[in-house]
């Protein structure tokens, strides 16, 4: 049985819709950036594109910075319709990771600009092997950065996934997709620790978890498009 909305429920409901418009059109303008980030970060990590152009190093580096945004938007649409604590953390797991992944491209690009800048200009073997040895070292901390962002990355992946499980908006499929190549992720660099896994003959399974991201991005679209539609209802 249908029943009509009363003044006050109809008022309720158009307000919500204004507040929710604002972060809508954020995240609808956002959704392109976010699929070109993605894309790009697959095309560098499969070694499909090996170009070190300043747009590309440029469109590198917005990778944390969107992702992040990217994160909140989903953490808002997983709340939904009530507040989740696995969601919450796993939230946080990515912020973090993708916090760390941009420290880890910004010093990794540097050090090499730099690096690259003071072989090229030096005549002496023994300053070239000098700096090589300390560029070595400094790769190192590098690599162990990289291994930080698996640990929160893979963490906050799984957290998120679980969630997806019982969402009307997402669903098994995604979760389980999720879940599965964050927990691989996680057991590969765990397992080939101190070292990451292409060193020691294991897959990477990072442009996987890039797929995923796709997957989810595409469906926020869907869900946004969606609702949209709903909201234009509602105003009528």
């Amino acid at each position: 049985m249908l029943v009509a909305r009363g003044p006050s429920e109809r008022c309720e409901a158009r307000d919500a819709v204004s507040m929710e418009a604002p972060w809508r059109r954020v995240r609808l303008s956002l959704a392109p950036v976010g699929l070109a980030v993605v894309v790009i970060y697959l095309l560098v990590a499969t070694g499909v594109v090996r170009d070190t152009s300043r747009l590309l190093l440029f469109a590198v580096f917005a990778i944390g910075p969107v992702a992040i945004v990217g994160v909140h938007s989903l953490g808002r649409r997983l709340s939904e319709p009530q507040e989740s604590f696995i969601v919450e953390v796993g939230c946080t797991f990515l912020i973090i990771a993708f916090a760390i992944l941009n420290l880890f491209i910004v010093v990794q690009q540097y050090v090499g600009e730099r690096m690259r800048e003071r072989l090229a200009s030096t005549a002496q073997q023994v300053e070239a092997d000098v700096l090589r040895e300390a560029w070595h070292a400094v790769d190192l901390v590098q690599q162990g950065m990289d291994v930080s962002f698996d640990i929160f990355y893979c963490l906050g992946l799984i957290l998120v996934s679980i969630a997806m499980f019982r969402h009307r908006d997402f669903g098994k499929l995604l979760g389980g997709f999720g879940v599965a190549g964050g927990g691989a992720l996680l057991t590969l660099n765990l397992v080939a620790f101190p070292y990451i896994p292409s060193q020691v003959g294991l897959v990477d399974l990072g442009p996987i978890t890039g797929l995923w991201w796709l997957a989810v991005i595409v469906q926020m679209l869907r869900i946004d498009r969606r609702g949209r539609g709903g909201n234009e209802a509602l105003q009528a």
